[in-house]
């Protein structure tokens, strides 16, 4: 997403991430402790700007996960989350979609969550090895962890 969510859109992204994990995602194994919604309460306790982070990602995730879906699976999933009353698969497309757009164009990754959007869709095999936009994303991504590397050793030890 390009600016961070308010709390009624963060609200309403987390209902779409419930119900995708719960229509398309979810193991009847799984123990309820896992679902998205349990793990996104937990962490909210801690710290709201990390669950809207944890947020960001896993609707990263779905974006990636889903761009091979054929449009009419796309359409059925647009209809089952617009009769829910939240986001729909496409918008969720379409705001992570042009995150990646815009990262691309700049030619900078600047965050955690603009890194693992682009390391999700460059091991996610939808970009051709050797092609020239893999070379670029590489090249961003290596530049990111050298940059976050270096940030991470000059903040000072967490206090106890």
């Amino acid at each position: 997403m390009t600016e961070k969510p308010s709390l009624a859109d963060y609200e309403n992204l987390k209902v779409f991430l419930g119900k995708f994990f719960d229509w398309y995602d979810s193991n009847p194994h799984m123990p309820p402790e896992v679902h998205p919604l349990h793990v996104a309460a937990s962490i909210e306790k801690q710290s709201m700007a990390n669950a809207k982070k944890g947020l960001q990602m896993a609707l990263n995730d779905i974006a990636e996960d889903t761009t091979q879906w054929s449009p009419e699976r796309v359409a059925e999933a647009d209809a089952r989350f617009a009769a829910a009353g939240t986001f729909t698969l496409s918008e969720i497309r379409r705001r992570y979609s042009k995150k990646y757009l815009q990262i691309l164009k700049r030619g900078v990754i600047r965050s955690e969550t603009e890194y693992y959007l682009v390391k999700g869709i460059v091991d996610g095999g939808g970009i051709m090895p050797g092609a020239t936009e893999a070379t670029q994303l590489q090249a961003m991504m290596n530049d990111f962890e050298t940059r976050f590397v270096a940030a991470q050793k000059q903040k000072p030890p967490a206090s106890k």
